[in-house]
């Protein structure tokens, strides 16, 4: 494969954020009375906040508007996250090796603009990437194509030529949709996941995809 461009998922891959997303939904099912169930929020993973915070609507039952579950959840998000939000091993790494190898770098993250930011500022990695696409960009999440497909775009690179790093099945499953190469590299929790739509390549940590790149032919010189 010709590879132009990587484009990045965030939380889970890029940034731990999915234990704070936890606690975060943990306290807003505390506060609507119900017991978290395992099968609802494996459905949410990799999802845009409106459509994951509908399934939970949906899965629980919850009676206020969906409007309002999700400016609720969002405010107990953006709490836990200030001040807690670290890159995963190996991201800064995988990043800067793209650059440095002459690729177009983009984010594609389903999460909403201001959180997205904030996230990135607070692992250290904001002004990384040439294109930051987010679920505000779009209007359907993943596994629709659209996210990894207007990030190419931005990025002015063929979606054919484009590695998508991906750490939740609808992430792949989308970046397959745009004619894009997935690769998966599971966190703790979906790591435990069924990937119907089967990547490229499995990857332990992205501590591994710089070797991966290069055996691709990216930056062997680097």
């Amino acid at each position: 494969m010709q590879i132009k461009a990587l484009i990045f998922d965030m939380d889970g891959l890029l940034v731990d954020t999915e234990p704070l997303a936890y606690q975060a939904m943990d306290a807003f099912l505390a506060k609507h009375n119900v017991e978290r169930r395992q099968d609802i929020h494996d459905q949410m993973l990799g999802r845009r906040l409106p459509e994951a915070i509908a399934i939970v609507k949906d899965g629980y039952g919850l009676p206020l508007p969906l409007d309002d579950l999700i400016a609720d959840y969002s405010i107990m998000r953006r709490d836990v996250l200030i001040g807690n939000v670290k890159p995963m091993p190996g991201a800064i790494e995988a990043v800067q090796f793209g650059h440095a190898a002459g690729l177009r770098i983009g984010l594609a993250s389903s999460g909403l603009r201001d959180q997205v930011t904030l996230s990135l500022n607070e692992a250290g990695m904001r002004g990384m990437f040439e294109v930051e696409v987010t679920g505000d960009d779009v209007t359907r999440g993943k596994p629709a194509p659209d996210l990894f497909l207007r990030a190419a775009e931005w990025l002015g690179i063929e979606p054919a030529n484009c590695v998508v790093f991906e750490d939740a099945p609808a992430g792949v499953a989308a970046a397959v949709n745009a004619g894009m190469h997935a690769v998966a590299v599971p966190n703790l929790h979906s790591r435990e996941m069924d990937f119907p739509v089967k990547p490229d390549a499995v990857l332990n940590s992205l501590h591994d995809a710089i070797p991966w790149l290069q055996h691709q032919g990216v930056g062997r010189e680097v």
